[in-house]
C-alpha cells in the first residue's frame, strides 16, 4: 500500500497532479490512496505522526499557512523513511542545503515537464520503498507492505481463521497461516504463544504471571505461554 499525500493550495494543480499520479499507478500493481490537504492542517499533522505504511509526499513550496520546508522538518522529526518532492512555480529552486539536511528527493517545477519529471522520481520512490525493510504479502491481484518496525505482533484469528497484523495505529487481516507469515519475517519475530508472534525489538516487557507482552508505546498483548520462557529469557521478566 502506498499513499501519496499532496499538499497543494491550488485546485487546478491539485487536479493535475491527481492525473499524473493517476497515469503512473495505472502501470503498476501496487495498491495505492491519494490523500490531499489545501495546507497544513491538524489532520496532516496527526497522519505525519501515525503511519505505517508507505507514504510519498508531494508539496507545494508556498502554503497559505507555512511552507515545504517547514512540512518536511516536521515529517523528517517522525519519518526519514518515506520519499519527498516538493512542487515550485521556479525550476530553479533546487535548494541543495535542504536537499541534504532533509532528505528532498528532488525540486520539481511545475511549468516545465511536471508529468515526466514526477513520473521518473515516481520510480526512484518505488525503488527505495521497496528497498526498506518491510513486510510484504499478495491478496488476489494486489501487494501490499507494512513497515516491520511498526508492527507490534500477529495473532491467529481463531473466528475469521486468519492471521491479524496488529500495528502502532491499526491492524490487518492477512489470509496466510503465522507459519508462513514467520518465514516471511525477520528472526526478531519470535513465537511467544502458539497464536502468536511478537516483534522483540518493540517489546519492552514479557509479564509471565499475567501472560502478557507490553510494548514499548503501552500496548499489551495478551499472548504469553511459558513454553517459550526459555527462548525469550534475555527480555525484562516482570
Amino acid at each position: 500500500m502506498i499513499n501519496f499525500v499532496v499538499v497543494e493550495d491550488n485546485a487546478n494543480h491539485r487536479k493535475s497532479t491527481k492525473e499524473i499520479i493517476l497515469n503512473y499507478m495505472m502501470k503498476n500493481k501496487i495498491e495505492f490512496d491519494i490523500l490531499f490537504f489545501e495546507t497544513y492542517t491538524p489532520t496532516l499533522d496527526k497522519l505525519i505522526e501515525n503511519h505505517d505504511t508507505n507514504y510519498i509526499y508531494i508539496l507545494d513550496f508556498e502554503l497559505p499557512n507555512t511552507t515545504a520546508i517547514d512540512i518536511a522538518r516536521k515529517i523528517r522529526k517522525f519519518d526519514w523513511r518515506s520519499p519527498i518532492i516538493v512542487f515550485t512555480v521556479n525550476g530553479g529552486m533546487a535548494m541543495e542545503t535542504f536537499k541534504q539536511r532533509l532528505q528532498v528527493l528532488d525540486f520539481v517545477s511545475k511549468q516545465f515537464q511536471a508529468e515526466k519529471n514526477l513520473h521518473e522520481l515516481f520510480d526512484i520512490c518505488l525503488e527505495q520503498l521497496r528497498l526498506e525493510q518491510s513486510f510484504k504479502y499478495r491478496i488476489g491481484k494486489i501487494d501490499y507492505s507494512i513497515d516491520l518496525d511498526k508492527i507490534l505482533y500477529v495473532y491467529k484469528d481463531t473466528v475469521e481463521r486468519k492471521s491479524v497484523i496488529v500495528t502502532d495505529v491499526q491492524e490487518y487481516k492477512v489470509p496466510l497461516n503465522l507459519v508462513r507469515i514467520k518465514e516471511l519475517l525477520p528472526e526478531y519475530f519470535v513465537f511467544t504463544h502458539k497464536a502468536c508472534i511478537v516483534n522483540s525489538n518493540r517489546a519492552q516487557a514479557y509479564v509471565w504471571n499475567e501472560n502478557k507482552v507490553i510494548f514499548d508505546n503501552g500496548k499489551e498483548a495478551p499472548f504469553l505461554s511459558k513454553t517459550h520462557k526459555k527462548e525469550l529469557s534475555g527480555f525484562e521478566v516482570r
